[in-house]
C-alpha cells in the first residue's frame, strides 16, 4: 500500500495539480521530496525557484549545509507527528511536512524560501562570511536577498497547515479510492471464479452423461474384454475432458465422481490403462499448452503461466525444466531463433 502511495507521487500530473492549487494559493514554491538518501526532488515552478538559494548552493559546502537544514526539520517534523517551521543556516524560513502512511514515510513536502521580516543586511554579511569558498560576489548575493518573498508569520502558520491538511487529505482520499479499487477488482476476481466453476461443473455434467450413454449402448455382458472396453472408454474420456479443460482447477475427484467411480479406484485405473497418473497426463497437457502459447504469442510468461492452469510461477518454472530439459524463456529464444533461420533458408531458396 505505501508503494501504491509512492507511485501515486510519482505522477507529474497528480503533483502538478496539487502544487498549482497550492502555489496560485500562497505564491510559495513547494517542493517534493521522494525517499532515501538520493531521493529526488520536485519543484514547482521549477523556474521561480529562489535564485538566493541557487546561489548559496552554487558551493558544495553551501549544497551541504541546506540538506542538513532540511534534514533536521523534517527530524522535529516527524517527532511532532505534524509540519516543522524553521529557520535555514541561509536566514530563510521554511517548512517542512512529512507524508506518512500508516507508520511508513512515502515522502515529504518542503514549502517556504521566505523571510517573517524585512531584509536585514547585518545578517546577510554574517551569513556571507560564514563560506569558506565563496564564488559569488556579495553584490550579487544581495541583490538575490533583496528580492526574497516577505510573509508574516500568521500568514505562513496558516499555509503551513493548509499545506498539512491538503498532503493529509490525498492520503486519506486515495486510501479510500485505493480500497474501492481493490473491492472491485476482488468481487471481478472472485465473479471469474464463479464463472469457471459454473463452467467446469457444466463440463462434468457432460462427461457424466457421456459415460452413462456408452454404458446404455453397451450390451449386458461381464467378460474380461468388455470390462478393459469399459475401462478404457471411461480413461479416454476423462483424457479428453482433460485436454479440453487443462485450464481451468480440474480435480481427480471431481473427474471420478463425474464417471461414477471412487477416487482411489479412477486413480488406479488411469495409471493402469494409461501408463500415468491423472496428475501426470494434466500436467503434461499444460506444458504442452505452454510450448504452443511461447512459440506463437509474445504474452509474457507470468500471463501465460495463469492461462494453462498452473497458479505459481516459480513452481511451473522447475516443472516446465524439469519436462523440457530447458526453461521457459529459452525455450522461447530458441523456437524464435529456428523460426528466423527457417525464413531466412526459405528465403535463400
Amino acid at each position: 500500500m505505501a508503494q501504491y502511495f509512492l507511485d501515486y507521487l510519482q505522477n507529474p500530473k497528480i503533483l502538478n495539480q496539487l502544487s498549482e492549487i497550492y502555489y496560485k494559493s500562497t505564491g510559495m514554491v513547494i517542493s517534493f521530496h521522494y525517499p532515501g538518501k538520493n531521493g529526488r526532488i520536485r519543484f514547482y515552478p521549477q523556474e521561480e525557484k529562489s535564485e538566493y538559494c541557487q546561489l548559496i548552493q552554487s558551493t558544495l559546502e553551501g549544497k551541504k549545509r541546506c540538506l542538513k537544514c532540511d534534514r533536521e526539520g523534517l527530524a522535529i517534523a516527524r517527532r511532532k507527528n505534524s509540519y516543522h517551521i524553521y529557520r535555514c543556516h541561509a536566514g530563510l524560513v521554511d517548512v517542512a511536512i512529512p507524508l506518512v502512511y500508516k507508520g511508513i514515510e512515502i515522502g515529504s513536502i518542503y514549502t517556504g524560501q521566505v523571510l517573517l521580516e524585512p531584509q536585514n543586511l547585518n545578517d546577510l554579511r554574517t551569513i556571507y562570511r560564514s563560506f569558506p569558498a565563496r564564488k559569488v560576489s556579495y553584490e550579487r548575493l544581495a541583490e538575490a536577498y533583496a528580492e526574497i518573498k516577505i510573509v508574516s508569520r500568521d500568514r505562513l502558520l496558516f499555509y503551513a497547515r493548509l499545506l498539512h491538511l491538503i498532503g493529509n487529505y490525498i492520503l486519506l482520499m486515495e486510501n479510500e479510492l485505493y480500497l474501492e479499487r481493490m473491492i472491485v477488482l476482488k468481487n471481478r476476481e472472485l465473479h471469474k471464479k464463479e464463472i469457471e466453476k459454473i463452467k467446469l461443473e457444466k463440463t462434468l455434467k457432460e462427461l457424466s452423461i457421456s459415460v452413462l450413454e456408452s454404458e446404455k449402448s453397451r450390451r449386458p455382458t461381464a467378460g474380461k474384454d468388455q470390462i478393459e472396453n469399459r475401462s478404457s472408454c471411461i480413461v479416454s474420456k476423462a483424457q479428453l475432458f482433460i485436454r479440453t479443460n487443462y485450464n481451468t482447477d480440474i480435480r481427480l475427484e471431481d473427474v471420478a465422481r463425474a464417471v461414477y467411480l471412487s477416487p482411489n479406484y479412477f486413480s488406479s485405473l488411469f495409471k493402469r490403462v494409461s501408463g500415468c497418473t491423472f496428475r501426470s497426463y494434466l500436467v503434461e497437457k499444460r506444458i504442452e499448452a505452454a510450448k504452443t502459447f511461447l512459440w506463437e504469442s509474445s504474452l509474457p510468461i507470468k500471463e501465460i503461466v495463469l492461462r494453462i492452469g498452473f497458479k505459481d510461477y516459480n513452481y511451473f518454472n522447475r516443472t516446465f525444466t524439469a519436462m523440457e530439459g530447458i526453461t521457459p524463456a529459452r525455450f522461447r529464444a530458441v523456437q524464435r531463433d529456428q523460426t528466423l533461420i527457417g525464413k531466412k533458408k526459405a528465403v535463400r531458396e
